[in-house]
């Protein structure tokens, strides 16, 4: 990176990897990886990819991770446009239940700032793409019409292409204080109604947050 806050070019990779204790009672491992990259196009603008796979998986004769270990997709860090942690899994009550799999990427172009403004402030268009999925043994029920708790019709929430949720937005960036302002207005771009068996994309248009820049 060019800068600590703000870079325009460069790039960053993090992965880890973990594995439980063999004498553990709960036996499981995990993945992560991160990559942040910035590519300059020309002199004034500049794409920035901005992805993140998270993996974990029971291992010996646990069933499935424990529920603290689940991923979450939805808001300002993940698919812009959704409501925060409501994509993917979701329990007989239509609440976030997360999910072993998590793949996200959010890809900007970052716009040219006054040379006032270029340390702390940035304005980008993006698309955002990615869920969180279930690919353990894990039961989930829908509802008969994407409302009734008391349904139990069986639902996968298996990774699949089709089910990557997509949003395009605007989003700005600000240096305050208190740390690095987000702010974005997205709009989803497949979001599904209940279909009978789905509860409802939760949508969100304009997100916020508070953090550390990209």
């Amino acid at each position: 990176m060019n800068r600590a806050i703000f870079a325009d070019r460069g790039a960053r990779h993090q992965i880890s990897l973990g594995y439980t204790l063999p004498f553990s009672g709960v036996n499981y491992f995990t993945a992560n990886y991160s990559a942040l990259q910035l590519v300059p196009l020309g002199k004034i603008f500049t794409i920035m990819f901005n992805g993140q796979v998270n993996y974990s998986q029971a291992a010996g004769n646990t069933t499935s991770v424990p529920p603290y270990l689940n991923a979450y997709a939805g808001g300002p860090t993940s698919v812009r446009g959704f409501q925060e942690s409501y994509l993917g899994p979701r329990d007989s009550r239509g609440y976030p239940y997360g999910g072993n799999l998590l793949t996200v990427l959010q890809t900007e172009l970052l716009l040219p700032m006054p040379e006032k403004w270029r340390n702390s402030a940035r304005f980008s268009l993006f698309f955002d793409i990615g869920n969180v999925f279930s690919t353990e043994n894990v039961k989930f029920t829908g509802t008969a019409d994407g409302t009734n708790p008391d349904a139990t019709i069986p639902v996968n929430y298996n990774f699949s292409f089709s089910a990557l949720k997509q949003s395009t937005g605007v989003a700005v960036q600000w240096l305050a204080p208190l740390g690095i302002f987000r702010f974005s207005y997205a709009i989803p771009l497949n979001a599904k109604n209940a279909d009978g068996v789905h509860y409802k994309d939760q949508k969100e248009a304009f997100q916020c947050s508070v953090g550390q820049a990209f």
